[in-house]
């Protein structure tokens, strides 16, 4: 650090400025190491902070920035018996399954964790704030560059609500007949194998 321009002179103008004494511990050499120091210390900081994500001066810890959702689902539904019945049967497949039951909860949670996978009630409590709710993921997964399969579960038999709810992202469509359950199961096991067997080719 040749640099830096260090005198006596300096050292009894700055004590003098601060009206404070100088101790007899403080020489120029001295000086000069505390300075070395701290202007490599915010090198080290500037080069940090231009690599990518500069995850730690975003204060963001290495597991957060290289977290995997290739195991976390979502379900939604308004209906708490629903959604624990689902939490119980999606639990087999080993995933980490969280729950909500209205649209403003269920667009946060997604934003926090990126779920790989989203199972949702059309009507949370009604067909608007479902399709607003698949809108919404569905738009966010893109702007976010996510990759997450959207299901879509209702009771109502109209066959238009299918074509309405592919139309704004949703992967499959599944009315609750009387085996409902089972088909969902057969449904996302083929999607998680699938993913499971993409995962493999590329390792």
């Amino acid at each position: 650090m040749e640099s830096i321009e260090l005198d006596e002179e300096f050292l009894e103008l700055f004590y003098n400025i601060t009206n404070s004494n100088r101790p007899e511990s403080v020489n120029l050499q001295l000086l000069k190491k505390q300075l070395i120091k701290i202007v490599d210390t915010l090198r080290e900081l500037n080069a940090n902070a231009k690599k990518p994500f500069a995850s730690k001066a975003l204060g963001m810890e290495e597991s957060e920035q290289n977290e995997d959702n290739s195991d976390k689902i979502l379900v939604v539904d308004d209906l708490g018996v629903i959604t624990y019945q689902l939490k119980v049967l999606l639990s087999e497949f080993e995933l980490e399954v969280d729950c909500s039951q209205e649209i403003y909860d269920a667009v946060n949670k997604y934003k926090n964790k990126k779920y790989k996978y989203v199972v949702m009630d059309l009507f949370i409590p009604t067909e608007r704030e479902g399709f607003i709710l698949l809108t919404e993921l569905r738009k966010m997964a893109q702007s976010m560059n996510v990759e997450t399969v959207i299901g879509v579960i209702t009771a109502s038999p109209r066959k238009e609500i299918e074509q309405q709810c592919k139309q704004r992202g949703a992967d499959f469509f599944l009315e609750k007949n009387n085996n409902w359950q089972s088909e969902l199961k057969t449904i996302m096991s083929n999607y998680i194998v699938g993913d499971k067997s993409d995962e493999d080719e590329w390792q």
